[in-house]
């Protein structure tokens, strides 16, 4: 089944990443609406997927998680970023640039942090669209996930409040796939149009 969904905006877009995030807004509101089963995924116009990815990520019984190649043409720049696994268990995350070859990561300490926000730290609230996935059930069956029983209406920021629920809890998120060791998902940035504006020709008046 698919399902084309079209949206009046309220305001003016500034930028495509406005109007992008306007946009899964009004979708998660259908889908919260409706009351639609399955797992959730924004797939972007600028990425490319592994076939396979979509095999990985019906599996997902709460939320999964996984590596993305973010390629930059403008700045031919080539960076990593997603979860560090043992077998399919989040055990923290990295962001690795391929350019200069440094690697950032971050563990969890299994001990004393349960919650991603304190291990992670500036991480955790930065996790990008393209690297999650979620069972849909957790916008409108906040019970079967031990939530309160108000959620976020279609006025609120329902992106932001998935993003902190994929995160809330480690023990829910799954790696993908197995072990988080390939890539199946790739994001290529452009530059924009004004990085390509030519200067005006200068004018030659002749005496």
């Amino acid at each position: 089944m698919y399902r084309h969904l079209a949206f009046r905006p309220e305001e003016n877009f500034t930028t495509a990443a406005a109007e992008a995030h306007a946009q899964r807004n009004a979708a998660l509101a259908h889908v919260e609406k409706h009351r639609l089963s399955g797992v959730v995924h924004f797939a972007d116009a600028a990425g490319v997927y592994d076939a396979r990815f979509f095999d990985e990520i019906r599996q997902i019984e709460a939320f999964g998680t996984w590596p993305v190649a973010t390629m930059s043409a403008g700045e031919k720049k080539v960076v990593v970023e997603g979860p560090l696994c043992s077998a399919s268990k989040v055990v923290g995350w990295f962001s690795r640039n391929f350019n200069d070859g440094t690697t950032r990561s971050v563990t969890y300490n299994a001990e004393v942090d349960l919650n991603p926000a304190g291990a992670a730290g500036t991480r955790a609230h930065t996790i990008d669209v393209s690297g999650f996935a979620f069972n849909s059930s957790i916008l409108w069956d906040p019970e079967r996930w031990g939530r309160p029983t108000s959620l976020p209406d279609t006025s609120q920021d329902s992106i932001k409040f998935v993003q902190e629920v994929v995160l809330e809890d480690r023990t829910k998120l799954k790696g993908i796939p197995s072990d988080c060791s390939q890539i199946m998902v790739w994001q290529y940035t452009m530059p924009s149009p004004a990085s390509h504006k030519t200067s005006a020709p200068k004018t030659h008046h002749r005496r």
